[in-house]
This record gives structure tokens, C-alpha cells and sequence, in this order.
């Protein structure tokens, strides 16, 4: 639906959203979904999820230094979201710290990208580097789910295309921070293989949004994955 004409785009996502939200347990919309959409459209489709009484996060990656990444966060904040994704890369002081602090000051959430779930993900997030005060090479996943738990992060995405880094990532998180693997389905991730590496939430998109029976279809996976948990 991105990039069509804006009201398509609305009407589309209103239409989705009502057959499948009795199905899921938050929203995410992608940065170039309110782009196309704009500020007005987008509260419209936020309030349609609130109506649900379930959260609506932002997957922006946000990735800059402090006060670029506060502005992005409190303009989100203020069209609804209760929660964003964020990039680790940008490291903690004068990156994400002062993201953390506003957004949990507000009581929303950040999820942190640790492993992303396309093949060219083990280019970066794969990669080896020192941690902070460190001397051995570790994989940048791995420091960034140590980052996770010492952040207070409210999530971790790790691929579930990934299942052998999911459960390395979980035996770092245990059960201090939630991990979402997107990648079901259409990119070839698995929700048994995902949830018995360590995956808490699903993320699931095209599989749904390009079904030609999209309630159909989260009926199923939420029905799956309520049977696997």
C-alpha cells in the first residue's frame, strides 16, 4: 500500500485494520507508511487501533544524535504511538540516552534493533568489534543485546529468520527483555522454530497485509502462535 495515493493508503489500512485487530496484540506502522499518509491520516489510523485498547508502535530505527532523536520521538509521541524501534548503533551518550529518558519519562517504549532479518543484516549487525573497556572481538549483535539490558530497553528485534542468533541474544536478555522477530512467512521465518529459540512476540506483515484473506490469515498465526507459547 506505501506509496500509492494518500487516501487509498487510509482507506486500505482502516479497512485492514478492522478485519484483523480482534487477531493481534499491538500495531506497527513503518516510517514510510506515515510519511505517505501524513499527521491527520495517521492519528486516524492510531485512534482506530487505540479503539482496540492495544498499543501502536512507530518502526522508525531511529538513529542520530540526542536532540534529533528526542524531536523524532515526542513528534511521534504526539501523533499517538506508544512506543518506537531505535538503532543501537548510535551508542548511549548523546545518542539513545536522551531518547531513552523522554520516551520512558512519557511511559511509552524502545525497542532496540539487534539483528535485522533480510540476508545483508550479517554485513553490520553480524560483524565483530570490541565492547566499551573491552579486548576481544565479540559479534555486534551480542553487544547490542548487553546494551539492551544495562539500556532498560522495553525490546529487542532480532530476525526471525535467524533462529540460532535469537537464541543466542535470549540466553544475554533471558527474561529482562522482550525479543520480536519479524520476518515470518514471507521472508521465510517460522514461528515454532522462532518461539523455541526464544522469540516472545511475532511480527507479521506482508504475510498478512498481501493475503488475499488477511483476517484469515491472523486468525491463524495468532492461533499458532497462542499454541506454541
Amino acid at each position: 500500500m506505501d506509496g500509492e495515493n494518500p487516501d487509498a493508503i487510509l482507506s486500505q489500512s482502516e479497512r485492514l485494520l478492522r478485519r484483523t485487530l480482534k487477531s493481534l496484540c499491538a500495531v506497527k506502522l513503518g516510517r514510510q507508511t506515515v510519511l505517505n499518509l501524513g499527521a491527520p491520516s495517521t492519528e486516524r489510523l492510531i485512534d482506530v487501533v487505540h479503539d482496540d485498547n492495544i498499543p501502536c508502535i512507530i518502526d522508525d530505527k531511529i538513529n542520530d544524535i540526542g536532540d534529533t532523536n528526542v524531536a523524532i520521538a515526542q513528534a511521534y509521541f504526539r501523533l499517538g504511538f506508544d512506543g518506537l524501534t531505535a538503532n543501537p548503533f548510535a551508542g548511549w551518550q548523546g545518542g539513545l540516552e536522551p531518547l531513552f529518558h523522554v520516551t520512558h519519562e512519557a511511559g511509552h517504549g524502545v525497542i532496540l534493533l539487534t539483528y535485522m532479518s533480510h540476508p545483508g543484516a550479517a554485513e553490520n549487525y553480524g560483524q565483530k568489534a570490541i565492547a566499551k573497556h573491552g579486548k576481544t572481538l565479540e559479534a555486534q549483535y551480542l553487544l547490542f543485546a548487553n546494551s539492551a539490558v544495562q539500556w532498560r530497553a522495553d525490546g529487542v528485534v532480532v530476525g526471525a529468520t535467524r533462529p540460532n542468533i535469537i537464541r543466542e541474544v535470549k540466553s544475554i536478555v533471558r527474561d529482562k527483555v522482550p525479543i520480536y522477530s519479524p520476518g515470518i512467512g514471507a521472508q521465510g521465518g517460522q514461528l515454532t522454530t522462532s518461539s523455541r529459540a526464544g522469540t516472545n512476540y511475532f511480527i507479521i506483515g506482508r504475510s498478512i497485509t498481501k493475503s488475499p484473506h488477511p483476517e484469515k490469515t491472523a486468525i491463524q498465526y495468532a492461533r499458532q502462535s497462542s499454541m506454541i507459547h
